[in-house]
């Protein structure tokens, strides 16, 4: 059985099986409703149902609250419709050229470039479709049948390959085996592309905030921005809690000393007396607060842990002005 829903204010429509999410039912149809995890846990693809009845599933109560609920909000990527409906997104992207797909790849390679930080570079089959927007993610199928998300790294698929940034999390099934077990040659299943963290098309300044391995999709948007031949100044700032965590440092020196449009802020929330540190220090998303008085004509990027994501939303909402509907996030979750 299939229920058939409206998307407003673009008046675009699509069938969606009882089987699936308002989201899933989007994306298999080409439309990518506002996302991140997919899993219930960030709330960025939470709306509002104009019209209609769902089942809200496995909707976190403390993500989607009791009362939310009674106003006629929904997460998308957890609510199944159980009548026709009508749903508000005023940001909603067709998929172009994109399809969702699953797909085997090889490791080609695997660079230790901290002591927790990989970068694995994974081909796909020759003749392969997959095409992604800068900022979007892959899902890895594990065995058990869970899922890890990592965000792709580069703007394209260099030589057919994809660029992801694994950090080795304590406990972690994904990491550990990418850090203690994963050969070069070895196959893994993917998923994807997912996400709507992607540049919007105006001209608006922008500020780049990315912690730790959030630093991997904001280099796919800085690549993207090169290659477009971008005159938006960007505002970039890295945190890490020492220097090493900031594994393409001198890159971003580099860029920044040859892009006029790009200015780079790293900075360290522990950094030690041994390394020198002569920049910023203290928590990455505070030194924007420190650096400017107003983000009312700004569009922000962040990625990262979401402590630092959701203190940014907030802090530069009520205390700089920035348009809620301008802040754009990936966490990690």
């Amino acid at each position: 059985m299939s229920y058939a829903v409206k998307i407003q204010p673009s008046g675009q429509r699509f069938e969606l099986a009882e089987n699936l999410s308002i989201l899933d039912g989007a994306l298999a149809d080409g439309l990518m409703l506002k996302h991140s995890c997919r899993e219930g846990t960030c709330g960025s693809c939470k709306g509002r149902l104009v019209s209609g009845e769902v089942d809200h599933g496995d909707s976190p109560l403390d993500v989607l609250s009791a009362a939310e609920r009674e106003q006629g909000l929904a997460l998308f990527c957890c609510a199944r419709a159980k009548s026709d409906l009508v749903i508000d997104a005023p940001e909603v992207t067709e998929l172009r050229g994109i399809s969702i797909q699953q797909t085997a790849g090889r490791v080609m390679a695997l660079e230790k470039v901290s002591h927790d930080v990989m970068v694995l570079r994974v081909a796909l089959p020759p003749g392969s479709t997959f095409r992604y927007l800068p900022g979007q993610y892959v899902q890895f199928l594990l065995k058990d049948g869970s899922r890890r998300s990592y965000s792709m790294a580069t703007a394209a698929l260099r030589d057919n390959q994809l660029e992801l940034h694994i950090r080795h999390m304590p406990g972690g099934v994904f990491s550990g085996f990418v850090f203690n077990g994963l050969q070069p040659k070895a196959m893994l299943r993917m998923e994807g592309p997912f996400g709507s963290f992607f540049l919007r098309d105006t001209a608006a300044p922008m500020i780049f905030l990315a912690s730790g391995t959030g630093f991997a999709p904001i280099q796919a948007l800085l690549e993207q921005l090169r290659e477009q031949g971008n005159t938006r100044p960007v505002y970039l700032y890295w945190g890490g809690r020492r220097r090493e965590d900031l594994y393409r440092h001198e890159q971003l020196l580099q860029w920044a000393a040859e892009l006029p449009w790009l200015s780079y802020t790293p900075v360290l929330s522990d950094a030690s007396e041994t390394c020198d540190w002569q920049g910023a220090t203290g928590f990455v998303h505070q030194q924007v607060l420190k650096d400017f008085r107003s983000l009312r004509e700004f569009e922000v990027y962040a990625c990262g842990a979401p402590i630092v994501v959701d203190s940014a939303r907030r802090d530069y909402v009520e205390q700089l002005g920035l348009p809620v509907d301008n802040f754009f996030a990936d966490a990690f979750v």
